[in-house]
Order: C-alpha cells, then sequence, then structure tokens
C-alpha cells in the first residue's frame, strides 16, 4: 500500500525575495524535500498537514498563493524514489553533525590536558555539544524514513562526551579486552549480518586469535571456562533494548572508531529490515552491503566459509571508512 503524500505548491513575485527565502527555511526546518518544479514533499502525516497549512497562510497573508495537495501517487516518482528523497537529505545532515563532532574531537586528542589552549578548546566543545545535541533532536523530529544515520550520529557525540569527560560513558559496562584473550566465541549456526559482523569486531578490535563455534538449534548455551556467548537468548553480548550485538560489543569495549561507527549504522539497519521484513526500506548503502552478503551466503558451501569471506568483506568496508575520516 503506497504513503499518502503532501505536496505544497507557492507563488511569489520577485518582490517578495524575502518572504520566498523565509518559505524555503521554513519548509527545510520541517524536512520537506524538493521535487521539480518548485514543490515540495513531505509524508502525509497530521503533524506535517499542519505545518503547511500554517506556512500556506503565511504566504497568502504575505501577497502570495499557495496550495496544500494530498496525494497516493507521485506520478513517476515511485515510493522508494520518494522515500531515498528524504533519507538522502537526512543522511547528509547527519554526515555534515558527525564531522563536526570528529573535528572536534581531533582537535582535543592534539591537546596535552593542562596546556593554555586546554580549558578554552573544551568549553568551545562543551558549548558544541550543547548544539549538537538540539540539532541532532531537531533531525531526528524530521527523519521520516531513518536509515540508520543517526544511530551512527549519535554514537560520535558520546564518544566526543566522553573524550571531553576524560573517561567512558557507561564507565561501568565497559569491559577489558585483556579479559577476553583466547577465547571461544559461540552463536547460532547459518550467521548473518549482527553474528558475522560482531565477530569481525571480535578478531578485529578485541583478539585477534578468537576462535568461533557455531551451535545447532537444539544445543543449550555453553557455560564452560573460556568460551563466551553472544547473539543469542541469554549470552552475555547480544540485543539489549533497541541495540543490536554488534552496538552492544562496540559500546561494552568502548570501540568507538569511525570504522565502527559508521559499520554500527548498516548492521543495525539490515538486522532491523531483516527482523521486520522491511528490506525495501533500506538506504542505499545498506542495501549494497546486504547484496554482497547475500551473494556470500549462496555462494558458500559452510558456515566457516561464509565467515572467512565475510570478514574480507568487512575489512574492506572499515578501510574504505577509515580512509575516508583521513581525507576528511
Amino acid at each position: 500500500m503506497n504513503n499518502i503524500w503532501l505536496v505544497f505548491s507557492s507563488s511569489l513575485t520577485a518582490r517578495q525575495q524575502a518572504l520566498r527565502v523565509k518559505v524555503w527555511r521554513r519548509l527545510a526546518a520541517i524536512g520537506a524535500v524538493p521535487l521539480k518544479n518548485a514543490l515540495w514533499l513531505l509524508p502525509g502525516r497530521e503533524d506535517c498537514r499542519e505545518h503547511l497549512g500554517w506556512l500556506a497562510q503565511e504566504v497568502e497573508a504575505g501577497g502570495g498563493e499557495a496550495v496544500v495537495l494530498t496525494c497516493s501517487d507521485l506520478g513517476g516518482l515511485a515510493e522508494e524514489e520518494a522515500r531515498g528523497l528524504f533519507r538522502s537529505a537526512r543522511d547528509a545532515d547527519y554526515a555534515g553533525l558527525e564531522q563536526d563532532a570528529v573535528a572536534h574531537s581531533s582537535r582535543l586528542a592534539a591537546v596535552s590536558v593542562g596546556e593554555p589552549r586546554d580549558e578554552a578548546l573544551r568549553r568551545e566543545t562543551r558549548a558544541f555539544l550543547k548544539r549538537a545535541e538540539r540539532r541532532l533532536a531537531a533531525l531526528r523530529e524530521i527523519d521520516f524514513f531513518p536509515s540508520g544515520r543517526g544511530e551512527v550520529t549519535r554514537l560520535a557525540l558520546d564518544a566526543l562526551g566522553e573524550m571531553l569527560s576524560g573517561g567512558m560513558a557507561e564507565a561501568e559496562g565497559v569491559c577489558r579486552t585483556e579479559d577476553f584473550q583466547g577465547r571461544t566465541w559461540a552463536t547460532r549456526e547459518h550467521p548473518y549480518i549482527d553474528r558475522l559482523a560482531s565477530f569481525w569486531l571480535v578478531t578485529r578490535r578485541i583478539d585477534a586469535d578468537a576462535a568461533i563455534r557455531f551451535l545447532t538449534p537444539n544445543e543449550p548455551l555453553p557455560r564452560a571456562a573460556g568460551v563466551v556467548s553472544f547473539d543469542l537468548p541469554g549470552a552475555e553480548f547480544t540485543h539489549r533494548g533497541d541495540l543490536v550485538t554488534f552496538e552492544v560489543l562496540a559500546r561494552d569495549f568502548g570501540l568507538r572508531d569511525a570504522a565502527v561507527r559508521r559499520l554500527t549504522g548498516i548492521v543495525k539497519a539490515i538486522d532491523l529490515a531483516d527482523d521486520s521484513g522491511e528490506e525495501g526500506g533500506l538506504p542505499a548503502e545498506a542495501r549494497a552491503v546486504k547484496d554482497v552478503l547475500d551473494g556470500l551466503v549462496v555462494i558458500s558451501k559452510s558456515d566457516a566459509e561464509l565467515l572467512e569471506r565475510a570478514l574480507v568483506l568487512f575489512d574492506a568496508l572499515a578501510a574504505t571508512y577509515t580512509n575516508e575520516r583521513s581525507r576528511t
């Protein structure tokens, strides 16, 4: 079933340029995305309808003309293409905020505690964090079709806050990598995105020599010394609330680098879409990763072979994201 959409159109003369700019800014603030021929699009939500109603009145009070249309068919624009317009707009907003957070983190890392510039930089960073939190909250209000990039930005702001405070948020939940060396990590057989990515995180950030054990459906959760269970009901590391296992591991071990933050959004988007059956709503980046992973599932003859190939996939993605961050 198609969504109901709201289409806004206004007509203003050249003499009404100030009002035109005001209308553009208001439309952007409420999350509208531009279509061709000076049309703007919003999902058919009541709050969006109310915003556009007030804006139309303001345009007409200023001597212009405005109309708000309700439709279920956008002509040549497919349903998923329309959703993609919103995701692209919000992802660009999130990316800008994340880049600013990383820039502040880099500046803090370059200054030693106690240096003359240290306290001034910390004051500036605290002020930025307050603005960034308000900005993130505003973006989430208009993130009508989330791609998962908002979660990545949330992690970037959390990491900056932790650096600013000189410690780790939720310090009581942080695990030490030295306590998890030489372990066997147990999970269900036939792994997919969350289990594969989680074991990649283990071997690349926690213990390079970690082993894995795949459990059959009827096999009980292992409780032996030296065995760590993950992504299983009752496991040491598994879903918590709305956090996927990859996210839980990253938080518990304090893993906040750029590659981990970027992969968190992708893993979460694919895992949640797979659980809900709404794969059509995946953002382009997550869709591309899922397509490759689905191909690996088909061509792999065993779970071990799939894991080996998936680790290379995540290595490649992490290298790309790290390289992007270094260029930024």
